[in-house]
């Protein structure tokens, strides 16, 4: 089974957060959203429609029950392992039928072939997490830990005959360069010949749309406009809420809760007393590719009798960093903005709110979930005095006691039968075995999709994301992978270990236990911020509701 890694602490369930931070040096989910009005549609002549939402894999063997299986948990229809992400049942793969072979890119009758591609960090983002996080796990424990999940997955899912093989490309550019993003995928594609590919660079669009061409899926497009899924199809997949996502919730969070009150959390006593005015910040490219994302939250916010002060775009250079705080901040005070929404990345604030300070600017923070701004470990950095007036939505799940998740396992250590920690990029690869689980014997990117888009949604969970694909929660096809929000604020007196084990003072709270909100629920949640009442910064245990079904170890679909 491979070699096992060292045990480490509960960091490694934060890895991946702060491992986004490093690659992407900027705000992941912020990107342009479109309306999905009739012009974003893709041509229908592009690819084939989604299917009825019956998972092809179903459709393959219709004489066959899938709550049949010797894995299925017949009460719950779903995969008898203990997640609560187990995909939907199907009917268990006999030796010696035809799987079809060469059904696509990267697969053979014995094969799928996918590729795992290792991003460039930013060296001076590096200098910065390392710094956090102390002692990070390896580069070579990491692709150990990718390799695990890969054996656990290739004998918990069904792959119809065939094995997942893993390869590890490693990036020849930097994160925002396009000619380097092109040519790996590229050589994905060509060379390596892969089905599908996890990871990809952060900042330029240029890899998923070089493997759309070439018909590779990529499960890289974290954070991205609905426009560009849907121009991609079946293609580019996301992890965390697509940006038209996340801007949605972010306007009813305005609209909601704050617009037309008063400025009753600022630092500046005179704010306290005047209704908000509000101003967006966001992280932007040298090709203004975001800006078309605030303009949809600018139109959102105007339908509902909002309007902006002003947005401020900056392009993250941390060498710049200061001086460019320094100019956004004076612009902010001189215009009276009482409420700063901030779209960025988990670095700038460092340098913005010691801008702010040193500008005597007190204004309420409007925290978005933009990537790592919501993080206990990178929050520590931020001027405190400013920070201690930042409440707002988190994309990230409500935190448990490291111990307490190392006890708990997870999937792959439920597998091996010890109990291991979290692993870099699980829910990627979850993803992935779950398409090819769904879509059946006839593997290819439009039975992929179909058979995400089949996938039985979960949800109102507080240490879980709300995941489904589809139509299923939203107006447009979701190839994004979670759902929901939930509310935090910023206690700058409260004690306790960051995401690194670190002890230190100042944590971010989790309102009204935890609770997590699908589109369209956070008007009506209760709770204000800066009350602890229904709070906490740790959980010591995982909530009753959130435990998935406990099984017996299995190593294989049938026993």
């Amino acid at each position: 089974m491979g070699d096992t890694p060292k045990k480490r602490t509960g960091i490694t369930r934060y890895w991946p957060i702060l491992a986004v931070v490093v690659v992407a040096a900027a705000a992941l989910g912020i990107g342009a959203i479109v309306g999905g009005g009739d012009d974003d549609e893709p041509d229908s002549d592009a690819v084939a429609a989604p299917g009825d939402g019956t998972p092809p894999a179903l459709a393959a063997f219709p004489d066959e029950d899938p709550l049949d299986a010797p894995d299925c948990d017949r009460e719950t229809g779903r995969l008898a392992i203990p997640t609560v992400y187990a995909p939907n049942c199907v009917p268990i793969w006999e030796e010696g039928r035809d799987n079809g072979g060469a059904t696509a890119h990267g697969v053979t009758e014995d094969e799928i072939t996918v590729a795992f591609y290792n991003a460039q960090d930013d060296p001076t983002a590096r200098a910065i997490v390392d710094d956090v996080m102390g002692d990070p796990p390896t580069d070579e424990e990491l692709t150990a830990d990718r390799q695990q999940i890969v054996e656990a997955y290739n004998h918990l899912f069904e792959t119809y005959g065939r094995t997942v093989k893993y390869v590890q490309v490693e990036a020849t550019g930097s994160n925002s360069d396009d000619a380097a993003a092109r040519s790996d995928a590229i050589r994905i594609a060509d060379d390596i010949g892969a089905f599908a590919v996890v990871g990809g660079p952060a900042q330029t669009n240029a890899f998923a749309e070089e493997l759309s061409a070439r018909d590779v899926i990529c499960l890289c497009a974290t954070g991205q406009p609905q426009e560009l899924y849907e121009s991609l199809e079946p293609y580019a997949w996301g992890g965390t809420l697509a940006s038209t996502q996340g801007y949605v919730h972010r306007a009813d969070f305005v609209v909601s809760r704050l617009a037309g009150e008063t400025a009753e959390f600022a630092g500046d006593p005179a704010y306290q007393d005047t209704e908000r005015s509000f101003a967006i910040v966001y992280y932007e490219t040298a090709d203004g590719s975001r800006g078309p994302g605030v303009d949809f939250f600018e139109e959102r916010l105007a339908d509902n009798g909002v309007e902006l002060s002003d947005r401020i775009p900056y392009i993250l250079d941390l060498s710049q960093a200061p001086e460019d705080a320094s100019t956004i901040v004076a612009r902010l005070k001189d215009k009276g903005v009482t409420s700063v929404i901030f779209a960025g990345d988990g670095f700038f604030p460092i340098y913005l709110t010691q801008a702010a300070t040193n500008q005597d600017y007190h204004p309420e923070w409007i925290v978005t979930g933009s990537t790592g701004t919501d993080i206990t470990a990178l929050a520590r950095r931020y001027d405190q005095d400013q920070w201690s007036h930042a409440f707002g939505l988190s994309y990230l799940l409500a935190r448990v006691d490291p111990d307490v998740i190392d006890e708990q396992g997870n999937l792959v250590s439920w597998y091996l039968g010890e109990n291991l920690e979290e692993y870099p990029n699980i829910f990627d690869f979850g993803r992935l075995f779950t398409g090819i689980h769904l879509a059946g014997p006839d593997l290819n990117p439009t039975t992929f999709r179909d058979g995400l888009f089949s996938y039985d949604p979960t949800g109102h969970l507080t240490t879980s994301f709300g995941t489904s694909y589809g139509d299923v929660r939203w107006p447009w096809p979701d190839y994004a992978g979670s759902d929901d929000v939930t509310l935090v604020w910023w206690d700058a007196e409260a004690t306790g270990q960051d995401e690194t084990g670190a002890d230190g003072t100042g944590m971010y709270r989790y309102m009204n236990d935890g609770a997590r909100y699908l589109p369209g629920e956070l008007a009506d949640a209760p709770g204000v911020p800066f009350d602890a009442e229904n709070t906490f910064t740790i959980l010591d245990s995982f909530p009753e509701a959130d435990m998935p079904p406990s099984y017996e170890r299995r190593t294989s679909r049938t026993g």
